[in-house]
């Protein structure tokens, strides 16, 4: 063989090296990116599946979580604080540079409202029935040191996704209103029960990140991000009852316009090939530009745990903290034990829950737990 055949040759196994590189998956081995961000991207038409069940009750909450929510107010009581709920997570690798995701959480989080004075209750719902997705497309457009995919490497991402919050109505059904006005004690007596309570529960925004990933040791990487949001969210209290004077006192319009900006960092210690550990943390600062109410004077008979004003929460921060511990049982199939920390509740989370109902208790921490089975195909 003379030089110029071997230098060909040379070039060609060359490119085939780095060829076969280009194919590794874009996430180094063992790494998980449900719930935790970072800027690596799946490989060209990779797919990521995770399914999570979600819980706090009386037995897993450890850190007196309900507790906390139940303090300080005679409204709630029962179970209030208990959730329990599902999430699904996707991605998929467009491009080895390009990655689609999709996002659903529903949570049924149980709201106990003891006796109102001010209406004789049938019957109340308990729980506040949210919906949760997430959608959008994560681009890496830088990556560094990248020889293989058994180490990680630098990367930069920038993140654009739509999210949407719904919850289903919270109803009451009432055959009687107490009123006392001027020393006076009227009660209105219906021949037929009405329904009253939350509607329009909803909220869709906007949402920008922008994450660096790079690695510490060996088997350490470390994550960081930013981000920005627009976001508008409406609730409205309402009724079924025909007689005008009492609809309009049961009748709200809430709208909220609120900007939030996002800053967080996070670790990816993989202990063992198999057995990755993530801890994330998030702080969430939620800037109310403009809260109106619309009522009628009348809604002094609405009962006072559904009438709204047009005061901001007293809060408008929130410190989030994530973990997850996780076992590969197989290159495909992986378990995990997770837990998601609030310090204010579900405030910047799920924007909607600023309502009469869920404001009260929005400056209270709030937690779960959560075990997720992830598929990688």
């Amino acid at each position: 063989m003379n030089t110029n055949s071997l230098y060909r040759s040379c070039l060609a196994s060359c490119i085939c090296a780095l060829a076969s590189q280009a194919s590794f998956a874009d996430t180094p081995l063992g790494w998980l990116s449900s719930d935790h961000p970072s800027a690596f991207t799946l490989d060209a038409m990779s797919f990521d599946l995770n399914i999570t069940g979600l819980a706090v009750n009386e037995d897993l909450d450890v850190l007196n979580i309900r507790d906390d929510v139940l303090a300080g107010t005679r409204q709630l009581g029962g179970k209030t604080g208990d959730l329990e709920g599902n999430r699904v997570a996707a991605q998929f690798g467009i491009t080895s540079t390009l990655s689609a995701f999709y996002e659903r959480q529903q949570t049924d989080l149980t709201v106990d409202i003891g006796s109102v004075s001010s209406v004789n209750l049938i019957s109340i719902d308990n729980q506040l029935r949210t919906t949760s997705t997430q959608y959008g497309l994560r681009w890496n457009f830088f990556e560094a040191a990248y020889f293989d995919n058994a180490n990680a490497w630098h990367a930069a991402s920038i993140e654009i996704s739509k999210t949407e919050n719904n919850t289903k109505d919270y109803s009451a059904i009432i055959d009687q209103i107490f009123i006392s006005s001027g020393g006076i004690d009227v009660t209105l007596r219906f021949t037929n029960p009405q329904t009253f309570g939350l509607q329009d529960l909803s909220d869709d925004g906007l949402k920008a990140r922008l994450l660096y990933t790079r690695p510490l040791t060996d088997k350490i990487t470390g994550n960081v991000w930013a981000g920005y949001a627009e976001v508008d969210a409406s609730a409205a209290t309402g009724s079924d009852i025909t007689t005008v004077f009492l609809a309009e006192a049961f009748a709200q319009d809430i709208s909220i316009e609120d900007r939030q900006i996002s800053f967080g960092a996070g670790l990816n210690w993989q202990i063992t090939p198999r057995l990755p550990l993530q801890v994330s943390y998030e702080y969430i600062r939620v800037n109310n530009i403009d809260t109106q109410v619309q009522f009628n004077a009348t809604n002094i008979f609405l009962p006072s745990f559904l009438r709204a004003d047009e005061s901001p929460p007293s809060v408008n921060d929130n410190h989030t903290v994530r973990g997850s511990l996780s076992y590969w049982i197989t290159p495909q199939f992986n378990l995990s034990l997770t837990a998601k920390v609030f310090s204010h509740q579900f405030l910047g989370v799920v924007p909607h829950y600023n309502n009469p109902l869920s404001q009260s208790f929005s400056d209270k921490p709030y937690g779960y737990a959560g075990v997720q089975l992830g598929f990688r195909l």
